[in-house]
């Protein structure tokens, strides 16, 4: 007996089928909730199960979106071994049969098969909380820093329309010297008399000296007198507090985030060993290890870069061998995006002789910059890979 449990995960609810061993199902498919009642069942099927055959069933089942972490977690907590099968797999292995079947139940049955015919399953490893958190934590500070630079783009484009070169006044047009006095220019009743000289010592909260302010308020004089339009509309007014209001939001939120992960990442050795690569910063190192973790789940380096996406694909038929080939860009793109800016800081000003020399090799070689660069960022997840296994940093 060789007992299985495949799981087709859904929204709030899986599909499940057990098998005591190949085309030997146990029942039909059922139903369960991801509840507490619904994993009471989960669990009671697999103890049943576990009773008919002897062994302890292991689980496999394919990622889906975020659906799927509550139930790996309860699963795992159990104690039961947790298969997660890479989508495209499970995709090859729904199209093997004659008819086109699409149900759920049907690809339940599909992934229980499809543990049938290999050998070599890996369990999915327990994550530890601190990576999960870290995980999290960085999903969360690139979606509000998505959001902050589309608010930019749109409040630069209204400052367009109301101020035509107001980005000629600040170095740092979302400074907080500029979006005080920008607040405060919108909230006057009459903006086009405005005081611009006050407005700016104001703004900038007496930490400027006077020939700053009066540098910067002869700017934006003339910038003012620029504008063809001499009133604002109500609407345009509007929007733009409205886009103040959000940026000022987004830069709490993202400061916030900031001084949350740091202090994560603090806890995590493994952050500290990767600040040792030249180049890399406290953000870029936890980037990475948001990713792989302890890099425990990994018996290869090769692994490492195909999670990446950075591994090159290949072609060859018959007599044909395709003699340019991307990289495959099926892994994570974080943790290739990490890898590449670990490559272009290291080479910025040689802070990385190492990887300065192995990008001059590839170059010498003939290989376009782009190809050298990716080539390095395969080299770094290498040393990425080996410091976490042996805990040692890296050696310069």
């Amino acid at each position: 007996m060789k007992p299985v449990m495949g799981i087709d995960v859904a929204k709030g609810k899986s599909v499940v089928q057990c098998f005591l061993k190949r085309n030997r199902p146990v029942g039909r498919a059922e139903t369960i909730l991801h509840t507490p009642k619904g994993f009471e069942r989960l669990k009671a099927l697999l103890a049943d199960l576990e009773q008919q055959t002897g062994k302890k069933p292991p689980i496999i089942l394919e990622p889906t979106g975020h659906y799927h972490r509550v139930l790996v977690q309860f699963l795992q907590q159990e104690g039961f071994h947790v298969i997660l099968v890479n989508p495209l797999q499970a995709q090859r292995a729904r199209r093997v049969g004659l008819r086109k079947v699409k149900t759920d139940e049907s690809d339940a049955w599909h992934l229980g098969d499809l543990y049938y015919q290999e050998e070599d399953w890996l369990a999915h490893p327990v994550r530890k909380e601190a990576f999960t958190d870290l995980q999290f934590l960085t999903r969360q500070q690139e979606f509000v820093t998505r959001l902050y630079v589309q608010t930019r783009l749109h409040m630069r484009a209204l400052l367009d329309q109301v101020l035509p070169g107001y980005e000629q006044v600040f170095t740092d047009l979302f400074s907080k010297t500029s979006l005080n006095l920008l607040e405060g220019w919108l909230g006057s009743d009459e903006p086009q008399e405005e005081n611009w000289h006050e407005a700016i010592k104001k703004a900038s909260r007496g930490c400027r000296s006077d020939a700053w302010v009066n540098q910067k308020a002869q700017l934006i004089h003339t910038v003012s007198q620029m504008n063809p339009v001499t009133t604002i509309g109500f609407g345009l007014k509007q929007s733009l507090l409205t886009m103040l209001k959000l940026l000022r939001e987004l830069q709490e939120q993202l400061a916030h985030v900031e001084r949350v992960i740091h202090d994560v990442s603090q806890t995590i050795p493994q952050v500290q060993l990767l600040e040792s690569i030249p180049g890399v910063s406290t953000k870029l190192a936890t980037a990475i290890i948001a990713e792989i973790g302890d890099g425990s789940q990994f018996s290869h380096p090769k692994q490492v870069v195909a999670m990446a996406g950075l591994d090159p694909s290949v072609f060859s038929s018959g007599k044909f061998t395709a003699s340019e080939n991307r990289i495959t860009k099926r892994g994570s793109k974080r943790l290739r995006r990490a890898a590449y800016l670990t490559v272009i800081c290291g080479l910025r000003k040689n802070f990385n002789p190492r990887l300065r020399a192995y990008y001059d090799k590839k170059r010498s070689e003939g290989k376009p910059h782009k190809v050298a660069v990716i080539a390095c960022a395969n080299k770094v997840l290498h040393h990425v890979y080996a410091m976490l296994k042996k805990g040692q940093p890296f050696a310069t």
